[in-house]
């Protein structure tokens, strides 16, 4: 269609994804007459499920993206809307305080002492959300450390009880040392002495070897 040559390209899409191809040059600007002769052969059914099955993942992925920023922009739609309610209800606060000085007052000059009384309760319940928050910070991590602290009480527990019993298990095994050692000491002097079967303190000393 447009008398020119065409340009080499690589598809991006499904199951072709990687397949080199001649196509049309006019790819920004103009008409695109469509024209396409693949350079590589169909890839093989097993390679296009392989294909098929990443780009449903892409995709699956991409529509829980999706689905997190609509769940988020809801939430602070509805953080928003809070908002709004409280500062009515903060102005419908100020409001009657006003109107209760005017009636003590009687007088339309004390307007300005109400636009000060309002700054001074706006500020003063700014600095008790923030003064919460930091609160609110401190208590978690007073927590976190807690928790860290007893996770290394109790692994300090462990690694002592752990080599006490080692300890208890080395005691034991040099007793049973020398008491087979003093076995061993009688069984030859039994031997030696012809007190007892010879037969039976044989059996005894291997026993013992063991």
């Amino acid at each position: 269609m447009h008398h020119m040559r065409p340009i080499k390209c690589v598809a991006f899409e499904g199951t072709l994804t990687g397949r080199r191809f001649y196509g049309c040059p006019m790819q920004s600007e103009g008409v695109n007459c469509g024209v396409t002769e693949w350079v590589d052969k169909p890839w093989h059914p097993i390679l296009q499920n392989c294909l098929s099955r990443l780009w449903d993942m892409y995709h699956e992925q991409n529509c829980g993206r999706v689905v997190d920023k609509q769940k988020y922009e809801k939430h602070l739609a509805k953080l928003k809307t809070e908002n709004g309610k409280l500062c009515i209800e903060y102005t419908k606060l100020v409001q009657d305080v006003s109107k209760m000085f005017d009636w003590q007052d009687g007088r339309v000059g004390h307007m300005n002492n109400q636009k000060a009384v309002e700054e001074e309760e706006f500020e003063k319940k700014k600095k008790d959300v923030e003064e919460r928050a930091r609160l609110e910070v401190q208590m978690e991590k007073l927590k976190l450390a807690k928790e860290q602290r007893c996770i290394l009480q109790s692994q300090a527990d462990i690694i002592k009880k752990t080599r006490k019993a080692k300890k208890e298990v080395e005691q034991e095994r040099d007793l049973l040392k020398i008491e087979k050692a003093k076995l061993e000491h009688v069984v030859n002097e039994l031997l030696s002495d012809g007190h007892a079967s010879k037969e039976k303190l044989e059996k005894i000393k291997a026993i013992l070897d063991s």
